[in-house]
């Protein structure tokens, strides 16, 4: 299969997200074309790059399965998120932490491979599918309703802070980022 091509698997057709697909200025220019500050001219930098590739904002349906006798999977591997708030990085930090708490305390380090999917499959499932309908960033979509995407001086003058913190907790208690889920 070539590169950012398509494979028939089964009756399923399959895309390749292509991380190093060209892309055209003209492609995206005008949505930024009123980006230009007294330091930085956003329009004329992309139109001098000498290369533009489209990055595809992607995740993957989570895995029902991460380990393989003495192998597992962490990370993006084994749940690539939306890149958006670090929380693919965050999320494999948190793998990584609990796997070697699970791999010290362990007989048997295919125990603690098991433990460990066990463990982190409903969470990282949960985040998955959250992102899609609640992203990392819904304080900034919230806002954005708010006001209509109009120049503000006062945020309190949409939300109160209470509101605020309401929303980033939610996220917070799903992601594992709460003080209470910090071990």
């Amino acid at each position: 299969m070539e590169r950012g091509g398509s494979s028939s698997i089964g009756s399923r057709r399959c895309h390749r997200n292509d991380w190093n697909k060209p892309a055209k200025p003209s492609d995206f220019l005008h949505l930024f074309q009123d980006w230009v500050f007294d330091w930085l001219d956003v329009p004329a930098m992309c139109e001098a790059a000498d290369t533009i590739l489209e990055y595809p904002m992607v995740d993957k349906d989570p895995l029902s399965r991460w380990t393989f006798g003495r192998v597992t999977l962490a990370g993006d591997a084994a749940h690539p998120m939306y890149p958006r708030g670090s929380n693919g990085s965050a999320q494999a930090l948190i793998d990584v932490r609990v796997l070697a708490d699970l791999l010290k305390n362990a007989s048997d380090p295919q125990d603690a491979l098991i433990a460990y999917a066990r463990e982190r499959i409903p969470v990282t499932t949960k985040i998955v599918r959250t992102n899609r309908a609640e992203p990392p960033d819904i304080i900034n979509i919230r806002v954005e309703e708010l006001t209509g995407d109009r120049p503000f001086e006062r945020l309190e003058d949409y939300v109160t802070q209470d509101e605020l913190r309401a929303l980033s907790g939610q996220y917070q208690r799903i992601a594992g980022f709460s003080k209470e889920d910090v071990r």
